[in-house]
């Protein structure tokens, strides 16, 4: 059975009432839809009811902050986490800003449905089956863990890596002539600076050296200058990228460490997180990329965004829209495209040989959506949460399949963290903590990155450890004399 402590929620009953409510909610879109009173594409809970934005908002809330005040509560246990955000980004997605939000149709909340149960269902899946042994109090779990890197190595390895990702850049901005947060249009030559796909992937792969800096600066204690140096030179690459999500990638796997390896993260440490966070990246980048953008500027005009709340347009259409992107996947598969069958999952092994389309990427699935966005939507919107590739591939079978294979392991990795904490499985966590993040966006879990962050980090944990890695034995005696 799933323990309350482990994952997050303090009420048992309640997850048990929620899955019941969507299952029902479920069965009975399916006895309306078999009886012709209603059809795939019908909307229903149209957008802009600010009481079911109320409601999922107070969802939300109350689910992360059930049992704060226990020693044991965790911001980022899997089933807090996923169903904070996803209740959240409802929340956000029935406010109705701009005159492009739409209602959502019956196919829309039966994938959404579909996915938040079996989410479920494969935690309770993962909770049933797990490792024996006890776990270590959250309170305690810094004790039993550490970076036993080399530092002359780590910095020696770290700086290697960050002089190749210096050669990259340098390289195409040779090659262009530009740089995306300093040019006219940042939007319109982003994807320009990528001279080479190949030589692209080492140029944003900055993010990983903010990842090994924070490392060298808060669990090494040698040559914190120059991890620093390192540090500060991947943000400042990432941000003239105006890449906000690799800035993303980097910081939320340092808040993750720092979570698990020095001092929990309480609300009041989380709130802090934020507002020092959010504005500097907004400074960082957004100013130059949508505040400063004439172009962007019309767009909200066009969709008639309120002028008082434009400060927070970018991020408001970053994610209201992904709803949106969601529901008009579905009229597009299989009504006018066929399910692709794995193509779309596949991408981090096809990757390798699927040649580029142009200025886009190997046809993911937001390749499909960057031109058809236009359609219907004054904006390029091109995400559709996590639900939307294994809706592509197979339809709302392969939500289910995948949502519960998410769940599954999100939670067999908490659980591993937990009974045997090491670098390395609290590093695979923050990479699985990352994709419960980013559901409410796009699908990490089939992107190249997840795999290229852990072979990356794999290297370097390998050629710098001093020889003591932390085994389970190893571990497991220290819990015992602890």
């Amino acid at each position: 059975m799933l323990e309350p402590h482990n994952y997050g929620l303090s009420s048992r009953w309640f997850l048990r009432a929620l899955l019941i409510s969507l299952l029902l909610l479920a069965s009975l879109a399916v006895v309306l839809l078999a009886g012709g009173a209603l059809h795939w594409n019908t909307i229903v809970l149209p957008a802009g009811n600010r009481w079911l934005a109320v409601l999922f908002l107070s969802l939300a809330g109350m689910i992360f902050l059930r049992g704060f005040r226990s020693t044991e509560w965790d911001a980022f246990s899997p089933l807090r986490l996923f169903y904070t955000i996803w209740f959240g980004l409802l929340a956000l997605g029935f406010i109705r800003l701009t005159t492009a939000d739409s209602g959502l149709t019956v196919r829309f909340w039966t994938i959404v449905t579909c996915g938040l149960s079996a989410f479920y269902l494969g935690a309770l899946w993962a909770g049933r089956t797990r490792e024996k042994g006890d776990q270590v109090a959250l309170s305690e779990l810094a004790r039993h863990w550490k970076i036993d890197w080399v530092p002359s190595r780590a910095l020696l390895l770290s700086g290697a890596f960050c002089a190749v990702c210096l050669a990259a850049f340098t390289y195409e901005y040779l090659k262009t002539g530009i740089m995306p947060l300093l040019a006219e249009d940042p939007n319109s030559v982003r994807a320009l600076f990528s001279v080479n796909s190949y030589v692209h992937r080492f140029a944003i792969s900055f993010y990983i050296t903010i990842q090994l800096g924070y490392i060298g600066v808060v669990h090494l204690r040698r040559y914190k200058a120059a991890f620093l140096a390192i540090l500060v030179l991947g943000c400042v690459a990432i941000t003239l990228l105006t890449a906000r999500s690799f800035l993303l990638f980097a910081v939320w796997t340092a808040i993750v460490l720092f979570h698990y390896g020095r001092r929990r993260m309480t609300p009041r440490v989380a709130l802090l997180v934020v507002l020092i966070a959010y504005p500097v990246a907004k400074l960082a980048v957004d100013v130059r990329r949508f505040y400063g953008n004439d172009a962007f500027n019309r767009v909200l005009d066009q969709i008639d965004f309120p002028e008082r709340l434009r400060a927070f347009a970018p991020d408001y259409l970053y994610f209201s829209m992904t709803l949106q992107t969601l529901d008009h996947l579905t009229f597009i598969i299989p009504g006018e495209m066929d399910y692709q069958h794995g193509w779309y999952t596949g991408y981090p092994i096809r990757v390798f040989w699927t040649t580029r389309k142009g200025e886009g990427f190997r046809d993911r699935l937001d390749d499909l959506f960057w031109e058809r966005s236009g359609e219907w939507s004054p904006t390029p919107a091109v995400t559709t949460a996590y639900m939307g590739v294994p809706y592509a591939d197979f339809g709302i079978p392969g939500v289910f399949v995948f949502s519960c294979i998410f769940g599954w392991l999100s939670v067999r990795a908490y659980e591993s963290m937990r009974r045997q904490p090491t670098f390395w499985r609290v590093f695979f966590y923050s990479q699985i903590n990352l994709a419960i993040v980013l559901s409410i966006f796009g699908t990490y879990l089939t992107l190249f990155e997840p795999y290229w962050n852990l072979g990356v980090m794999a290297l370097v944990h390998s050629f710098a450890s001093g020889g003591s890695n932390l085994p389970g034995a190893a571990v497991a005696a220290r819990l015992e004399s602890a």
